[in-house]
């Protein structure tokens, strides 16, 4: 029997098995997995052509503020206040909560009436020089006590004007303020105030016995 010419016979069987793709067979795109409505999975498969990144969300940086240490204090500081209808005594209510948050690093205390009646009882020579504010330098307490400088006394009492006693208030403030760091109190006291025409009002703390700047 004469044999077929080739390629004119039945073609031959794929050796690739029924479900299992061949060789050269294009892959199936990737699939996605979703829940479905039931609380399942299901498959859903991308468009062709679609390239799908899920990048990984990143963290938020957390800012971490920067801690500061609370300032230590330099000055404790009493308002000492007997009762006098003055002019400095009305100045000084009218500014005491701005002299307060202008100071909040620094300790600052208001005496009751009584105690501060009482502390002038004992140094009788502040009769009449009330409302004083008294101004102990922390710094001098801790290296050489009260035996030496150690703060000064503010007279308000002494002016006798609404201005002038809120120009002594507005001296004071600043004075405090600006040399909180001062490495001698004492001189920056004779040489500031001095300057500012407060010689009767101020007092220097020295020896336990308050002295009056100039003396």
């Amino acid at each position: 029997m004469p044999k077929s010419p080739s390629g004119s016979g039945p073609p031959r069987r794929s050796k690739a098995k029924a479900g299992v793709p061949g060789k050269n067979a294009p892959r199936p795109e990737a699939q996605i997995l979703s829940p479905d409505a039931r609380g399942g999975t299901s498959t859903e498969a991308p468009p062709a052509g679609v390239v799908i990144d899920l990048p990984a969300r990143p963290r938020k940086a957390v800012r971490q503020r920067e801690y500061k240490p609370p300032s230590a204090p330099r000055f404790r500081i009493f308002i000492i206040d007997s009762g006098w209808n003055s002019v400095a005594r009305r100045v000084l209510r009218h500014n005491f909560a701005l002299i307060r948050r202008l100071h909040k690093e620094e300790l600052l205390y208001l005496l009751s009436r009584k105690k501060s009646v009482e502390f002038i009882r004992r140094h009788r020579s502040l009769i009449g020089r009330d409302p004083i504010i008294a101004v102990h330098d922390l710094k001098a307490v801790e290296l050489h006590g009260t035996e030496h400088f150690h703060g000064f006394h503010l007279h308000l009492g002494i002016p006798r004007t609404p201005r002038q006693a809120l120009m002594a208030l507005q001296t004071f403030a600043q004075f405090v303020g600006t040399h909180r760091h001062s490495g001698n109190l004492e001189a920056e006291i004779r040489s500031d105030l001095r300057r500012e025409g407060m010689l009767g009002a101020v007092e220097i703390l020295l020896h336990k016995v308050p002295r009056a700047l100039g003396r």
